[in-house]
């Protein structure tokens, strides 16, 4: 064997021992890949195939300090074509919300804490004052509330209302004079942010603290502040109408029949406090005889939109004409319920649909009222962090940093922005524009045109 033959056969050699998993070492020997215990695939992973939006614009937000986070926190709103925005030195800003651009600045200190209405923003300093700036960002008053830690602030009518635990301050919306300040003093009492105002009297929430913590009613004169009566077990008002309120009273613990149930709603003076009259609607409910809890639709649950009295009965849910009540009426539309078990209802009915919120899961679902079929209005890959319903569109932000949209009627995607974050807050949106919060963070998305 030549020399030069010899050393091409090495080189064969050489080639062969790292492409074949056949290794010539003297014995020949087999090299195989580990094997899994288990290997299996999702045949129902939904991967959403949409265009894929860049922002065209962003700006930074305010880092909420350990103090101030609360439910209310407010850093961001966006009103007429522009975004109003409390930055990280604590100051507030307007932004062009086509375009990003800074249009003025205000303030030093501020908190996560204000409103717009007619033209202003009504905001809270940290020390406590609430003051008044116009869309211009000139001001136009400050008044010492002295409210710190308030977790809203509402313009009703002409007066500015600032909620803090017990406390309520009522402050002239046009030159920020105080009109008055009422504080229920009660260990038992824990302030709510609710608020209304008719026939001259302001109703307030409240959770009333004790053995069984239950939501209460107040009623204050909007002029003075005198607090007009107060009603213990009574949840926020369905309507008034006629110088009447109608509330749902809480009965738990007070009658526990299991079987034969009924949704008690009083009727209040507005005035006065004075009971006017009470409506039961009754149904019978199942026996429950094997001890495990059932709270699919959550059962007994009552709410009221427009002319329509909607209650959930157990394996049913109904529908009664409330200004038509007789005590022996009968619903003018019955359900089978079709409600999954931890799908929580979000007392409102909107296109025609119940909409339901999952209790573990956070999806949004809608029942249809014209056929019953059920349908889910976050259609994602991932579990959802935050779902915002604009028009007939809704937006779904996703715990992979995916935010996609979706059309509400026919859950066809229209698009996907990847935002690389986990966190979001509840989505603005102005004209075209929609303001995509996350981790402190605004992100601008110019709307398709198909999108009203």
């Amino acid at each position: 064997m030549t020399q030069s033959l010899h050393k091409t056969m090495i080189k064969v050699l050489a080639v062969a021992s790292i492409a074949s998993p056949l290794a010539y070492n003297g014995t020949l020997s087999v090299i195989s890949a580990e094997q899994a215990v288990i290997s299996t695939s999702n045949p129902f992973y939904n991967e959403i195939k949409a265009p894929i939006l860049a922002p065209v614009w962003s700006a930074p937000l305010a880092f909420l300090k350990e103090g101030r986070v609360t439910e209310q926190n407010v850093t961001a709103l966006a009103e007429n074509g522009k975004v109003f925005a409390l930055q990280r030195n604590e100051k507030l800003v307007a932004l062009n919300a086509a375009t990003g651009k800074k249009m003025w600045e205000f303030g030093n200190a501020l908190a996560p804490m204000f409103t717009y209405s007619n033209g202003f923003i009504y905001g809270l300093t940290q020390s406590g004052s609430l003051y008044a700036v116009n869309e211009a960002g000139k001001k136009a008053w400050s008044a010492a509330v002295a409210l710190p830690k308030a977790t809203s602030i509402q313009r009703l009518g002409t007066t500015i209302y600032v909620t803090q635990e017990t406390q309520l301050a009522a402050v002239d919306a046009v030159n920020g004079k105080i009109k008055w300040k009422a504080a229920v003093e009660s260990n038992n009492f824990t302030g709510l942010s609710n608020l209304m105002e008719t026939d001259g009297v302001i109703i307030r929430s409240y959770l009333s603290q004790g053995a069984l913590t239950t939501a209460g009613l107040a009623a204050y004169d909007s002029l003075t502040g005198k607090k007009l009566w107060d009603h213990s077990r009574q949840w926020w008002p369905l309507a008034v109408k006629d110088g009447l309120l109608y509330s749902i009273t809480n009965t738990l613990m007070m009658d526990d029949d299991a079987v034969n149930r009924n949704v008690k709603v009083s009727v209040f003076n507005v005035k006065t406090g004075e009971l006017k009259g009470e409506r039961l609607y009754k149904w019978t409910d199942t026996e429950n005889k094997d001890g495990v809890f059932s709270y699919g639709g959550v059962n007994g649950t009552a709410f009221l939109d427009g002319n329509d009295f909607y209650i959930f009965q157990g394996s049913k849910f109904v529908k009664y004409d409330f200004w038509n009540y007789s005590a022996d009426g009968k619903p003018i539309q019955t359900w089978a319920s079709m409600i999954r078990e931890k799908d929580i209802p979000l007392n409102q009915v909107y296109q025609q649909r119940m909409l339901f919120q999952n209790y573990d899961k956070g999806t949004i679902s809608a029942l249809k009222l014209g056929t019953g079929q059920l349908v889910d209005l976050n259609i994602g890959e991932n579990p959802v962090v935050q779902t915002d319903l604009f028009g007939n569109v809704v937006y779904s932000g996703q715990s992979d940093g995916l935010f996609h949209a979706y059309d509400m009627l026919t859950l066809k995607p229209i698009f996907t922005v990847n935002t690389g974050s986990r966190n979001f807050a509840p989505s603005l949106k102005t004209g075209s524009m929609l303001m995509i919060r996350t981790d402190n963070k605004l992100l601008a998305i110019k709307l398709p045109s198909s999108i009203k």
